[in-house]
């Protein structure tokens, strides 16, 4: 009998921890410097910034379902079940997503622009008292994190 395969489900926990955790490498690593009573504010605000820019399942089926909801005449005419038309359609978006779909995030840009965003986040932020990266070596930083940050280790 062949191993069952672990189904990646990335959730808004997921996201919560990409943010604490980035920041707190970021930290250790001392690439920026944190007042540590607002250190919790940075973790919120990152979550939220990254809420636009990951999709979690749930933002994927909610898609989908209103894909469909819109093309539902279209498709009721080819005479497709309801779940053959959602398997297809999320076959379309996580092709979309191609590349960008990185241990189980789905970000909707490339990593390299998320890192761009999250390092802009950082400078600009009123609670980051000093980021002394150059903004590439930052941008490099954040990058490899994303990379390697998988959720499926949390625990």
């Amino acid at each position: 009998m062949e191993p069952r395969k672990t189904l990646m489900f990335t959730k808004k926990d997921h996201l919560k921890a990409l943010a604490k955790n980035a920041v707190s490498r970021l930290e250790q690593d001392q690439a920026i410097a944190l007042n540590p009573r607002t250190r919790q504010m940075v973790y919120q605000d990152l979550f939220l910034k990254l809420e636009a820019l990951v999709l979690t399942d749930e933002d994927i089926r909610e898609r989908i379902l209103a894909e469909l909801g819109q093309k539902s005449e279209q498709l009721g005419e080819t005479g497709q079940t309801e779940s053959d038309q959602y398997k297809a359609a999320k076959a379309v978006l996580m092709a979309k997503l191609g590349e960008n779909a990185v241990s189980g995030l789905y970000y909707q840009r490339p990593v390299k622009t998320v890192a761009q965003e999250i390092a802009r986040f950082l400078m600009s932020h009123a609670q980051v008292e000093e980021v002394f990266p150059t903004d590439e070596e930052l941008e490099k930083s954040i990058v490899d994190f994303l990379k390697r940050f998988n959720p499926d280790l949390l625990h």
